[in-house]
């Protein structure tokens, strides 16, 4: 592709430092046909005064501003900026992100082809400065050397005419949870890509720095809400659970018969242990990269975690299957044929 118009989303709400200093970054971008589309999500902080002085200084970056009132979430601030966009690709960044120049440029270098229906790159994360930080590091890595197994809403691009169909606004609709933040948002655009027979590709040098730090409680409480949008992914996609939930159903499967058959004990034993292990190896080393040291030293807060998130996941999940919420399912196969 020949130096297409670009158009950058970003949704944002009431973090006015942080979305210039992303902002300030993208005025540093290298690509010369660019965007960018800032939707703010009903901020009550400085953030209209902070764009609006940020535009004077920038007038390269094209920028525009779309307000909601009310509030109304992340996909549905996506979607209205993609509605707004002129670009032939839309590429989405978070207001926490910081891009390096080259970001745009090495996403569009990787549409090689028309078969490529989005290019993902490489979220990387700050120094820790807590165990929670070093526990979510490495969580939004993207693997493969050139087909990706993933999207990331904080560094993807997608070409605009595959984006009619919008990004999905129906998990945050069923319980009203309308954080900025990402909870799985583009797990659906995956999966209808795929579906629909187009590439899902990795650039490695488009690169963005995720600076995003933890407490324990919004740890712990971003575990419970992703366990809850991966049961809605997997409900309204007819999709398998996920390992880690049947591996810890099947340990209190067997530590609720040995109240009734203590010999059920040592299966229930070896099923937690053997989950932990799993958990330590896959999870923390091979998959985000921690050094084997790191991983031990995450692994009790990555326990707890697993276990809150689990809960999220069975909660929502039955609420869907008893109809306490409303989703509407769909047959990715059906897309195939």
């Amino acid at each position: 592709m020949d130096k297409p118009l670009v158009s950058v989303v970003i949704p944002s709400r009431n973090r006015a430092d942080m979305l210039v200093r992303c902002l300030e970054a993208l005025a540093q971008q290298t690509y010369p046909e660019l965007e960018v589309i800032v939707i703010d999500d009903a901020s009550t902080d400085d953030t209209p005064a902070a764009l609006a002085r940020l535009a004077e200084r920038h007038p390269r970056l094209q920028l525009r501003v779309l307000t909601n009132t009310p509030q109304r979430g992340a996909n549905p601030s996506r979607n209205r900026g993609i509605a707004a966009s002129r670009g032939t690709l839309v590429a989405f960044e978070d207001d926490d992100c910081i891009a390096e120049p080259g970001w745009i440029d090495a996403l569009v270098r990787g549409f090689v082809s028309e078969r490529v229906g989005a290019v993902t790159g490489i979220v990387e994360d700050p120094e820790p400065r807590n165990i929670y930080d070093l526990a979510f590091r490495g969580t939004h890595r993207v693997y493969g050397d050139v087909h990706a197994t993933r999207l990331i809403a904080g560094n993807m691009c997608v070409r605009r005419e595959l984006l009619a169909g919008k990004l999905d606004e129906d998990r945050a609709a069923v319980t009203g949870d309308l954080s900025v933040s990402g909870r799985g948002d583009e797990e659906d655009l995956f999966l209808k890509l795929r579906a629909d027979g187009y590439e899902v590709r990795v650039a490695h040098e488009a690169r963005v720095l995720h600076v995003h730090y933890y407490t324990r409680r919004s740890f712990y409480r971003q575990g419970f809400k992703g366990g809850g949008s991966a049961a809605k992914v997997g409900y309204k996609y007819h999709l398998r659970p996920r390992p880690e939930l049947l591996c810890l159903a099947g340990g209190y499967g067997f530590a609720a018969g040995s109240v009734v058959n203590p010999l059920c004990v040592v299966p229930s034993a070896t099923c937690f242990g053997l989950f932990a292990g799993a958990t330590l190896v896959y999870n923390e080393i091979w998959r985000k990269k921690k050094t084997v040291w790191q991983a031990v030293k995450v692994a009790p807060v990555m326990t707890a975690y697993y276990h809150v998130r689990t809960a999220g996941y069975l909660l929502q999940y039955g609420r869907l299957l008893l109809g306490v919420d409303q989703l509407k399912r769909v047959n990715l196969n059906a897309r195939r044929s």
